[in-house]
């Protein structure tokens, strides 16, 4: 997180820290996963978002509710900076699965998400 604020966006040391996002994003230890999808929110740019990009759609998935909240989180912060990569199909249809998670705190993050969306193509979301 550190490296967000002291980094400028065009630095060549952010994309050697790519790497270690994505080692980190696999970790075992969960407090590790959410300080990587946290840090993916402000140092990943457009270039980098194809190389963390499934890797915060497979945490969706984790057991850690406070892992699948910072992804949902980490994911529109992916398709806001690299639409192409990840796209507004995409984000919407994994976003609905998680309006049913069996944790509030992620069901209200998809649910911030999916608004902040619906704001800008109302369409997707009229059923």
């Amino acid at each position: 997180l550190v490296c967000a604020s002291v980094l400028s966006p065009e630095h060549e040391f952010r994309f050697m820290l790519v790497n270690q996002m994505q080692r980190d994003l696999a970790s075992n230890n969960v407090l590790v996963v959410i300080a990587a999808l946290l840090a993916a929110t402000s140092i990943i740019t457009g270039d980098m978002a194809p190389a963390i990009s499934g890797e915060v759609s497979k945490l969706l998935g984790h057991s850690s509710d406070q892992v699948r909240k910072k992804a949902i989180i980490a994911l529109h912060r992916l398709y806001q900076i690299a639409p192409e990569i990840v796209t507004h199909e995409e984000v919407s249809e994994k976003l609905r699965r998680h309006l049913c998670d069996r944790d509030p705190s992620v069901m209200g993050s998809s649910l911030n998400v999916i608004e902040a969306l619906a704001m800008s193509d109302p369409k997707p979301f009229k059923d």
